[in-house]
């Protein structure tokens, strides 16, 4: 494999081999992204399974996901977040869509995020009656603690929430 020509600069090293095309790259052109980076995605397109990629497919086929992706992510951190306890607040608003169901997360913060991200995904701007169950997955000695949630998207307006603050 040491033998492999750069596709791209063609040195004489390119131990990796891009994930799509399978062209060999040295590790200076090689784009790397983590296993899991698109793990949010409620189906991962075949393309964005990879973690090595030779400039070209990174640029016509991953560079756009990734910038979108990212994009999605900032504004998922901004849904507005109502829990099942809160129902005086929200018991006017009237959702037109079923709620979203999460499993299997390793926190409620992880939970939240997958939720808020599907909510953007669906150009909502507002989760409701948010609520959280915590179960243990007991395997010989280790123990784990995996977190379902449940969460119902909605679109409000945050100019008309009772208690909103205007940002300076």
């Amino acid at each position: 494999m040491d033998n492999q020509v750069c596709c791209s600069c063609k040195k004489p090293k390119a131990p990796y081999e891009c994930g799509i095309c399978h062209q060999h790259a040295c590790k200076a052109c090689t784009q790397f992204l983590g296993e899991d980076y698109f793990s949010y995605l409620r189906v991962i397109p075949a393309d964005l399974k990879h973690t090595n990629y030779c400039p070209q497919c990174y640029e016509e086929k991953i560079a756009a996901a990734r910038e979108d992706y990212d994009a999605t992510m900032e504004k998922a951190k901004d849904i507005i977040i109502y829990s099942k306890d809160q129902a005086k607040l929200t018991r006017l608003l009237k959702p037109k869509s079923p709620p979203y169901f999460v499993e299997n997360c390793e926190d409620e913060k992880e939970a939240l995020m997958r939720m808020s991200f599907f909510a953007v995904q669906d150009n909502f701007n507002c989760l409701m009656t948010v609520q959280f169950k915590s179960s243990k997955l007991i395997n010989a000695s280790h123990k784990k603690t995996l977190v379902a949630a449940q969460g119902t998207p909605i679109t409000i307006d945050p100019t008309k929430i009772r208690g909103h603050i205007d940002p300076p």
